[in-house]
């Protein structure tokens, strides 16, 4: 086991807390949804120093440079620590995704990829014509040439992405055991099972079978797939009570009722998303160590998540009060 020593991250535990000050608050995201336009939403992020050199209407080239910034101090405060990394894989399987499907189709790829992920771009598009990607984790060097093969045989692009959403994970459940750091495990086995489990509210409504079902489930959460392959055949009222039992019923409760009427899933994603989001605080209440750390990297996750969100809204002149219900649960712990 590769042990994280805390005493290792006390300059860069400082760094972080004093970083956060520059995060856009609750209060600031809900002056931007209550601007009349596009313009003063933008003018509202100068004030944290995101933007300050693009047009509004670039707001998306702000954001991704706000978080190339976000990731590139991590990166130098904690000397490219690989589990650090793992919070990057996502973007990895994005620009694989976006590669393969480009590909595909004789698109230009990079139109769709990201330099946020832990792998150059090119290094991506040279590894698919090869077959070779050792920069990439094993399982999502492993994915991408499946899921290549797969649409390159006509196979269907959803399945494509399920094999590169199942790496990922997996990727990151190996890497936080191998550090051995239980925080970590927790943020990313309560993220396999939260994965998990809207897996199986969509698929029920989908009414896909429960072999359709088994071929998503990621192994290595809490909560077992097996055990939510035996619930899957029964009432949804009896899945619900299931969810409703396990150690995310009490942060879901509030979208059941919803869900059992067969209304939109939109407050069960929000309440999902929601869960993920409870870490932050748990992680910098640690005084020092990797924790607070991962906790920055998931509020700034989060303000980016959440201020794309306003600003595409304020785009296509969606309510306020629409883009209020939308809005994640997201407080400056």
């Amino acid at each position: 086991m590769k042990r994280v020593k805390p005493n290792d991250y006390i300059y860069a535990c400082g760094r972080v807390r004093a970083l956060r000050n520059r995060i856009v608050t609750m209060e600031k995201l809900h002056q931007m949804i209550d601007a009349p336009n596009l313009r003063q939403a933008f003018r509202v992020l100068g004030e944290f120093r995101v933007g300050s050199r693009e047009k509004p209407e670039n707001y998306e080239t702000a954001l991704m440079g706000e978080l190339a910034e976000t990731y590139g101090i991590v990166r130098e405060i904690t000397n490219g620590h690989a589990l650090f990394e793992v919070f990057r894989y996502g973007y990895d399987g994005q620009n694989i995704k976006a590669a393969i499907k480009a590909k595909a189709a004789g698109d230009d790829p990079q139109r769709g990829m990201t330099s946020l992920g832990t792998v150059p771009l090119d290094e991506i598009l040279d590894g698919l014509e090869s077959g070779d990607m050792p920069g990439l984790p094993y399982e999502l060097a492993s994915a991408a040439k499946e899921a290549q093969e797969m649409l390159e045989s006509g196979g269907d692009p959803q399945l494509s992405d399920i094999a590169i959403d199942k790496a990922l994970l997996n990727a990151m459940f190996r890497v936080v055991h191998e550090h051995n750091n239980a925080f970590f495990q927790k943020v990313v086995r309560s993220r396999i099972d939260i994965e998990n489990i809207r897996s199986l509210i969509r698929i029920k409504r989908a009414g896909k079978s429960a072999e359709f079902l088994e071929g998503i489930l990621c192994e290595g959460g809490y909560v077992g797939t097996g055990e939510l392959l035996g619930t899957y055949p029964r009432s949804i009222s009896d899945i619900i009570r299931f969810i409703g039992a396990t150690r995310y019923g009490a942060m879901l409760k509030s979208s059941f009722e919803g869900l059992e009427a067969g209304d939109r899933l939109t407050q069960f994603e929000r309440k999902c998303d929601n869960y993920k989001l409870s870490f932050i605080g748990e992680a910098y209440r640690v005084v020092f160590g990797a924790e607070p750390i991962l906790g920055y990297i998931l509020e700034k996750e989060n303000e980016i998540t959440s201020v794309r969100m306003v600003m595409s809204s304020k785009i296509m002149n969606i309510p306020p009060e629409t883009i209020t219900e939308r809005l994640r649960e997201y407080e400056a712990w």
